[in-house]
């Protein structure tokens, strides 16, 4: 599983997941936290959440991420919706990525990705081109800590 980020121009990111079976490539903009809402998804992951979601806006439209865990593994479907103002039920998405792994698989990749941000930028770096919000550091933290538990 790899996870990349990116942060281009102020207030832009693009990613792209994949699983070796397939891939997708998002865009996010800074009308939300995509980054920091994506690690607390996994944050709620490890404390034991069978269900957890987070949306990455676009302008106009949104990426849905849901996670259902099972146990130790976890599926991960992620949905693109045609607006996000209103909120638009998950059914009026379409499905873009799917794919079934373990949860910690899952969780590593995106955690490497996001500490490749950090590495690349710095907190002030990262702050100066995504505007209105910091880097995730407590998120990515916790997150290697509670990793390290289940290892």
């Amino acid at each position: 599983m790899d996870f990349r980020y990116e942060i281009y121009g102020v207030g832009w990111a693009r990613a792209r997941i994949r699983d070796g079976a397939s891939e997708v490539r998002l865009r996010a903009s800074y009308l939300g936290d995509a980054l920091g809402d994506l690690l607390e998804t996994l944050v709620y992951l490890l404390w034991g959440a069978e269900i957890a979601q987070c949306s990455w806006e676009e302008e106009p439209g949104e990426y849905r991420w849901i996670f259902r865990r099972s146990g130790s593994e976890v599926n991960l479907v992620i949905l693109a919706l045609p607006d996000n103002f209103p909120r638009l039920p998950d059914d009026a998405g379409t499905q873009i990525y799917e794919t079934n792994k373990p949860l910690v698989e899952v969780v590593t990749a995106i955690a490497d990705g996001a500490q490749r941000v950090l590495d690349e930028h710095g907190e002030a770096g990262y702050l100066a081109q995504w505007l209105d919000a910091p880097f995730p550091t407590d998120h990515l933290h916790l997150i290697r800590t509670l990793l390290a538990e289940r290892l």
